[in-house]
């Protein structure tokens, strides 16, 4: 039982006439007949009642119109739904993401790819660079948002913003009654940083930078997220790098202070298995570089 003959039954059972049905199918009236008696030998039914002038439904033929109209429509939404899905559509795209950049950069790529494909779903996990690279390489995950470089070349990456970052100080620092600070304004300073395992890259560029300005990094505490160590700068444990203004919380006893001269800036970029990319993850690609470009 194929498409052809259920068509060309509907067609006879609405027009009750096998030459307009044949029309309505584009076939000979005698190809249709021959559908209609093929339908009925399959199903071991008559259908119709036929005679030189008329056509009509047997009752079993009106109960089979029913179902054969059911199964036409649902043949179209099966084909509608796989054609959507091979577009990205529709189905559901899973996407690694840092705690830094869940504030920074994911809530417009997020929002932008909903405006793009509003029916595909979004599975978000929170995911390290380092664990995201291997998410990536097994399938688990289709796109990443981290922190560049990544070490696998099996792995596409493309970098779509860089966010300085500001200090977060307790109200009454000394340094809150400047405009701005720089990095050698912190020596001697204990500070609050996130774990190297987040973001190892931008870690170490903090530091290293530090040690070029003439002092190392006094790290009073690791934390994260942003929440957990402004909370931290608040009760007075040190000072703290913020990403833009973003991650900016406003909490009482807390001051942001722009950072002057050289600077340490969160590289975001979004990754990609290089073996090939489905097209919701290239509208979520899409949407990431419009989000970058607004943020630069």
């Amino acid at each position: 039982m194929d498409r052809s003959a259920l068509e060309c039954f509907v067609a006879l059972a609405e027009e009750l006439h096998f030459h307009r049905a044949a029309q309505r199918c584009h076939i000979s009236q005698s190809a249709m007949s021959q559908q209609i008696r093929r339908l009925e030998r399959l199903i071991a039914v008559q259908l119709a009642h036929r005679t030189k002038r008329t056509v009509s439904l047997t009752r079993a033929g009106e109960a089979f119109l029913v179902e054969a109209r059911k199964t036409l429509r649902q043949m179209d939404v099966a084909a509608e739904r796989a054609l959507r899905t091979s577009r990205g559509e529709i189905g559901q795209l899973t996407v690694g993401v840092t705690a830094p950049a869940l504030y920074i950069a994911f809530p417009e790529v997020a929002a932008g790819f909903r405006a793009r494909l509003p029916s595909a779903g979004l599975v978000v996990r929170e995911l390290t660079t380092a664990q995201q690279e291997r998410a990536l390489l097994i399938g688990d995950i289709d796109v990443g948002v981290l922190h560049p470089p990544v070490t696998d070349h099996g792995l596409a990456t493309e970098e779509i913003a860089q966010v300085p970052y500001q200090l977060a100080l307790p109200t009454g620092h000394r340094l809150a009654e400047q405009d701005t600070v720089s990095l050698a304004d912190l020596e001697g300073e204990q500070v609050v940083i996130f774990p190297r395992q987040i973001a190892p890259q931008i870690y170490d560029t903090v530091l290293l930078m530090c040690r070029e300005a003439g002092f190392s990094l006094k790290i009073a505490m690791e934390a994260y997220p942003a929440q957990s160590i402004i909370a931290l700068v608040a009760s007075g444990v040190g000072l703290a790098f913020i990403a833009s203004a973003t991650q900016r919380l406003a909490r009482a006893g807390v001051l942001y202070r722009p950072i002057t001269g050289p600077c340490p800036a969160m590289r975001i970029a979004v990754a990609h298995h290089r073996d090939g990319i489905a097209p919701a993850a290239r509208a979520f690609l899409d949407a990431a570089r419009e989000a970058g470009t607004k943020m630069r």
